[in-house]
């Protein structure tokens, strides 16, 4: 469970105020657009789908919480559609290349936090 949540969620931008650039919402704007762009959804094999319990529908689940797991995978392409043909960066990535942009978005907000001026007066 915390393997999923962390691929399916750490890596991704986060609404994290109302405000406004250039007259334009800065996230988002709506429900469906926030969580498309918040949610990660791991690419795997049908016959995995037990395994990971349908975790892997990160997207999915964040649009229709109560939409049973045995009716993600056949939705899946549907929302992909719906996303496809309103520009919104629906993203799938296999496993591997989930925990591979948890480690990049780790390593650059690392990064960041020994730039931050609160760190030099930590030391």
């Amino acid at each position: 469970l915390n393997v999923h949540i962390t691929l399916s969620h750490f890596s991704r931008p986060i609404f994290d105020s109302p405000t406004k650039v250039n007259d334009a919402n800065k996230y988002g704007g709506d429900f469906f657009s926030r969580n498309v762009i918040s949610s990660l959804d791991v690419a795997c094999p049908t016959y995995l789908d037990w395994f990971h319990g349908g975790l892997q529908f990160q997207t999915l689940h964040h649009l229709y919480p109560r939409l049973g797991r045995e009716h993600l995978r056949k939705t899946e392409p549907l929302i992909a559609s719906l996303c496809k043909k309103h520009s919104l960066p629906y993203t799938q990535k296999s496993f591997i290349d989930c925990n591979i942009e948890v480690l990049e978005t780790l390593k650059g907000t690392a990064l960041q936090s020994r730039t931050c001026s609160t760190w030099s007066t930590w030391h």
